[in-house]
């Protein structure tokens, strides 16, 4: 198994948030693109922001191009956007019935 290698590394610090957009190579034809919480007590840990996980989820993607358009993407998110803790669905229902 190969070790990853780091591709791009976006630190994106405001007044309300640490955040870390991280893309690596896993092999020639697979990348992936995670956002970490960098806060003392990881306070977004498991919350969205741009359709990412905080800590949770990866995104892949198939070329260099694809994964660094991801990132792109995620580092505008986490600059523009707030982290949104996640609203558990109940099938059929409203959120929290």
């Amino acid at each position: 198994m190969a070790i990853p290698q780091p591709v791009r590394r976006t630190q994106v610090v405001t007044d309300t948030k640490q955040l870390t957009v991280s893309t690596v190579r896993i092999r020639a034809d697979y990348y992936d693109t995670v956002v970490f919480d960098d806060s003392k007590g990881k306070r977004h840990s498991g919350w969205t922001i741009g359709g990412f996980v905080i800590d949770k989820q990866s995104r892949r993607a198939a070329t260099r191009d694809e994964a660094l358009e991801q990132h792109h993407d995620a580092v505008d998110a986490a600059y523009a956007e707030e982290p949104q803790p996640i609203t558990e669905q109940v099938p059929g229902g409203e959120p929290g019935e």
